[in-house]
This record gives C-alpha cells, sequence and structure tokens, in this order.
C-alpha cells in the first residue's frame, strides 16, 4: 500500500515540476520586449541591406513558391529594393492585428518600396510597396497591412505578374528614349557610326547583355533607315510599341 501511495506521489510531483517548467518557458518567451525582438530577427541586418540595396538580405520574408522567400521573388522578376524609400523599425504600434479598427501591436516591420535598378545604379519606382510585420512573441512575419505582401505570402504569383509587367514598361520606355535621342542625333546630322560606336562601349558593363546590345544596334539602324522621315516624338513612340509587342 506503501508502495502505491509513493508511486503515486512520485508521478504527481515529476507532472507538477514538467508543468513548472513548461509555464517557466512560456512566461519567458512571453515577456519578450521590442528589443529582444528585433535582436532574434536581425534587424540590423534588414537596415543594413536596406541601405546597400542588398535583395540577399530577405530570405526570412516568407514568400511561397520561392527559393529563398522573399529574396527569391526579387532575384526572379529582377527587381530591387529602392533604399531612398524602405525602411526598417520597431515600435509599440507598428503592427497591424486590425486594419477597421485601426488597432496594433508592439512588433517589427520591414516595409520595401519596389524598383528597377539601371546599370548606371539609378532606381525606377514600381509603385509597389511591400511590407512585412511581426511582432514580439511572434515565430512568424506576416502581411503588414500590405496586399502586395499577402500575394507574396499565399504565393499566387500576382505581384510576380504585376512586377514582370513594370519592368517591361520602364525597359521599353528606355528604349524609347534612346531612339528619341539617336533621331535628335540624326536631324542634328550626326553620323550613324558614332552611336554604333556609343553602343559597343556597354558592351561587358553591368546589366548589359549580347540581346541589349543587338536591339541598341537595330534602333540606330532604323532611326536611320526605315525612320528616317519621322520625328523624335515620332521615333519613340514607334519604337516603344515595338518593344511592348515584343514582349
Amino acid at each position: 500500500m506503501s508502495k502505491i501511495r509513493l508511486n503515486k506521489l512520485s508521478f504527481s510531483a515529476n507532472s507538477l515540476l514538467a508543468i513548472m517548467l513548461i509555464t517557466a518557458s512560456s512566461a519567458s518567451y512571453a515577456a519578450e520586449n521590442i528589443d529582444q525582438l528585433a535582436t532574434r530577427i536581425g534587424m540590423d541586418h534588414f537596415r543594413e541591406a536596406i541601405k546597400k540595396g542588398d535583395r540577399n538580405a530577405f530570405k526570412t520574408l516568407p514568400a511561397k513558391g520561392y527559393k529563398n522567400g522573399f529574396t527569391g521573388l526579387l532575384i526572379k522578376t529582377n527587381a530591387y529594393v529602392n533604399p531612398e524609400d524602405s525602411f526598417a523599425d520597431c515600435d509599440t504600434d507598428t503592427v497591424f492585428v486590425s486594419v477597421k479598427d485601426h488597432k496594433t501591436i508592439p512588433g517589427c516591420r520591414v516595409s520595401l518600396k519596389l524598383a528597377s535598378k539601371d546599370a548606371d545604379g539609378s532606381y525606377h519606382d514600381s509603385g509597389i510597396r511591400v511590407e512585412y510585420g511581426i511582432a514580439t512573441d511572434s515565430k512568424k512575419f506576416i502581411a503588414n497591412n500590405s496586399a502586395w505582401a499577402q500575394h507574396a505570402i499565399s504565393g499566387d504569383k500576382v505581384l510576380e505578374n504585376e512586377l514582370t509587367s513594370a519592368k517591361n514598361e520602364t525597359l521599353c520606355h528606355s528604349w524609347a528614349t534612346m531612339a528619341r535621342n539617336i533621331t535628335v542625333g540624326r536631324d542634328n546630322q550626326d553620323p550613324q557610326s558614332m552611336f554604333d560606336q556609343q553602343i559597343e562601349g556597354l558592351r561587358g558593363k553591368p546589366g548589359i547583355t549580347e540581346q541589349n546590345i543587338v536591339f541598341a544596334h537595330y534602333i540606330a539602324h532604323t532611326v536611320y533607315t526605315d525612320l528616317a522621315g519621322k520625328t523624335p516624338k515620332e521615333a519613340e513612340a514607334i519604337i516603344y510599341n515595338v518593344c511592348r509587342k515584343s514582349m
């Protein structure tokens, strides 16, 4: 009889100890403050990456269907984070839990303004902001009142398609501007060879492909032949339409 009571007592003591340990662990995690959260998720790393325009720092931001999370989405769409309009911060009223009631809780956010990037390092705004948030005590990032972040998290390809379209639009405007500038030079009696030489000088530059070189030569040739009677504005519109149709 004593033995039975002892076993029961031993079992109860072990259970109580386990409960105490679990409770202590939970209480310790629940007590996480904003500074601890910032350290845990690497906010300094995010801030430094934004400052440098480094796309490789966003692997922990969820984007379903892409290797390396949001970094993978950026690389696939050749999109960049614009350092001038992006930020990462933490505060007591940062993470939205109810947009309708404007209810927020303590946490951190990573807000990224996306853009395309030219070979000279300049950024062109795509009009898309993606914002992730994470609350204290939470283990994962959520879309922080951001439809674009929610698209990335769900993996529905809406953000990818939009970025691809924006990239193509920016690219075609760049080609059209080149056509206009070459047409102005043509009207000022500059020889086509001058532009061909400038185009060849772009070989090997960061972000410049052989396809880019070929198309640039095509534009120069077309401006001096098929578009010989066109104004700079007309040539710009024609090349823009040619580019869009080829996408």
